[in-house]
């Protein structure tokens, strides 16, 4: 096995294969800020147009090919519209399918590989694993699937299994080379490093065939903490070549890991979607070719990508010359416009290679390092004045100041260069800040002074919202936590039959200690309302309770949700208690009770009843 461009190769036995990682169409679609919704799609035409031009046997992607779990009508529509236009046609596909179809498609609604279906003229297959950001979650079905149904994809590498990995491969013969595909769509880091130590991650091997084995993964690469990351040198060894997602900056030369034996590439990410270093390195998809045991990897640079410049600067290493009548911060302001003028707009020029539509406004991020906070400036001025010439006027500029331990080293490294800087502050480029975020806030309620401050939430319940919103752009995650939370405790202190305010408050921390005690039963609880919102909303608590929801349209509210907090006897508006009635026997002290228990959540509409029922605003979170 080796990546030689030396060897003398037969073209008819070449498999040749276009890697990519990390598209996310869709990215901004809706926010439409400097134009940026066009950007995935025009830059994913051009990774199908590189396909098409290069011949390709198939495309490899390498998950997150949407930018969120439930993508719009729109985009679905758009990457449909692509798919259609560059995979089919009347080009015949020459790879051999060896592998169990119903086996590696097992998940899926179309068992068996779309270029063998007789109903579609399949000219480029795409073989593709979900992400983190297109994960449909366990068990369910998501935007991969629905691409997998119209045969325009082949979905492969779905985990279904919680205890035990076990990927059989996908074997494609042309001539006499065969390759054997092994994918692993996203999975929790931690859970799949504790399944890498337990060695329950399984790769089924061919008998009797000599494949080239490439294994394509979606997972953190860099070590953010002890076990959320896979480690690269862990893999199997019998592999050859490692296609890693997930990891936005692109390496996509292939770099040999002597302890597994194996090579791996990383394309990183098609488009910038966050404003980090990383990010702004040039981007490229790759041109795979393998023969038998050989293959080589030729970068093929993506020209419809966005301009994007990252910089540094730290005031201390500038000579700004404070002006007469002018502040520090004022001189620092000018200074730092002077700079993006005639430093970084030139580097913008420099990206702009006239494909057409690529996006001309371009992204710009500059951190500045400062001493004392009164080097500081407000950013808004220059934030007006590149509105019409940067995507991203109003988050140019971040400041950070430097710490003494920090101004210590760099005491003593007098030649460092920027990768030294880097490191000084790889906690804000290179970390993952969810982690950091996370314990933060377990720390922060950990606090005595603090226990109180939840009572209906769980930090539990926050930081898993809080994980799916950054992992997954999931933007109903914290909605539903709320609301699952908030159906629960209801329904634990209508049991209890407490009337007073002091004793309902007492009830609901009683229910908070229980569930706190109870770590599996939550996390249980939580990933359920997380993967099922729709049968645990409030909208939906008639079903746990048989009561019903009234929509009180003669409140300025038009999107309320009466909850009933007692079982209701009657049929109907006109049943006792209904709408329509004075109440059935004891409805005061039930409406006392209620709206009790709705001041204790933090209910916006506290005040407001309805026969027996407390109202709840649809969107209260």
């Amino acid at each position: 096995m080796s990546e030689s461009s030396s060897v003398h190769v037969d073209p008819e036995d070449t498999i040749n294969i276009l890697v990519a990682t990390d598209i996310h169409l869709g990215f901004e679609h809706s926010k439409k800020r400097g134009g940026h919704c066009e950007d995935s799609f025009i830059t994913f035409e051009e990774i199908l147009k590189y396909g098409k031009d290069n011949e390709v046997d198939f495309i490899l992607l390498g998950g997150d090919l949407f930018h969120d779990t439930k993508p719009t009508q729109t985009t679905l529509l758009k990457c449909v519209e692509l798919l259609r236009k560059y995979c089919l046609g009347t080009r015949e596909c020459n790879l051999e399918f060896l592998s169990d179809s119903e086996l590696v498609f097992r998940h899926c609604a179309q068992k068996h590989v779309n270029y063998e279906d007789p109903n579609l003229n399949v000219s480029m297959p795409i073989f593709t694993i979900h992400g983190n950001h297109d994960d449909p979650s366990f068990g369910t079905v998501g935007s991969i699937d629905i691409l997998s149904a119209t045969g325009f994809v082949n979905y492969f590498g779905k985990w279904t299994d919680l205890t035990r990995v076990v990927i059989p491969p996908i074997i494609l013969k042309k001539r006499n080379t065969h390759v054997a595909l092994y994918g692993l769509s996203y999975i929790n880091d931690q859970r799949l490093s504790r399944l890498y130590r337990d060695e329950k991650v399984e790769l089924l091997r061919a008998k009797d065939i000599d494949t080239f084995n490439i294994f394509v993964l979606h997972q953190n690469r860099a070590k953010h903490s002890d076990y959320a990351y896979v480690p690269e040198s862990k893999l199997h060894n019998f592999l050859n070549l490692v296609i890693w997602g997930h990891e936005h900056e692109c390496r996509i030369t292939p770099e040999f890991n002597t302890e597994g034996g194996y090579y791996i590439s990383q394309p990183g990410s098609s488009i910038a979607t966050s404003l980090c270093e990383g990010e702004s390195k040039p981007k490229h998809v790759g041109l795979l070719k393998v023969n038998k045991s050989n293959f080589k990897m030729k970068s093929l640079k993506l020209n419809s990508v966005r301009p994007y410049v990252f910089d540094n600067m730290i005031l201390s290493d500038h000579d700004i010359k404070i002006q007469d009548c002018i502040s520090l911060s004022d001189s620092i302001r000018q200074y730092v416009d002077r700079y993006i003028e005639n430093e970084l707009m030139p580097k913008v020029a420099e990206q702009l290679t006239g494909y057409p539509n690529q996006p001309n406004q371009p992204l710009i991020r500059l951190r500045i390092f400062y001493n004392d906070d009164n080097e500081q400036f407000d950013t808004l001025s220059l934030a007006q004045k590149y509105c019409d010439e940067v995507a991203n006027p109003m988050e140019m500029i971040i400041f950070r100041k430097i710490k003494a331990a920090e101004k210590a080293k760099r005491a003593f490294n007098d030649d460092d260069d920027m990768d030294d800087i880097t490191e000084l502050f790889q906690a804000d480029i290179g970390q993952d800040w969810t982690s950091t975020v996370r314990g933060g806030i377990q720390k922060y309620f950990d606090l005595e002074e603090n226990k109180d401050k939840l009572t209906v939430l769980t930090v539990t319940g926050l930081n898993e919202a809080l994980n799916r919103y950054v992992d997954r752009s999931d933007i109903d995650a914290f909605k539903n936590i709320v609301r699952d939370q908030m159906k629960r405790t209801i329904e634990y202190v209508k049991i209890h039959n407490n009337e007073k305010p002091e004793d309902i408050r007492e009830e609901i921390k009683n229910f908070r200690d229980k569930r706190l005690s109870e770590e599996q039963q939550e996390k249980s609880n939580i990933f359920k309302a997380l993967n099922n919102p729709t049968q645990t909303s409030l909208k939906n608590v008639r079903s746990s309770h048989n009561v019903n929801v009234i929509n009180d349209s003669d409140d300025s509210d038009q999107d309320l949700n009466a909850i009933p907090l007692t079982k209701t006897r009657g049929r109907g508006r006109g049943s006792r208690g209904g709408r329509g009635s004075r109440g059935g026997r004891g409805g005061g002290k039930t409406n006392e009770k209620n709206t009790s228990i709705a001041k204790m959540l933090g209910s916006k509409s506290a005040s407001k009843q309805t026969r027996g029922c407390i109202i709840i605003d649809s969107d209260s979170n």
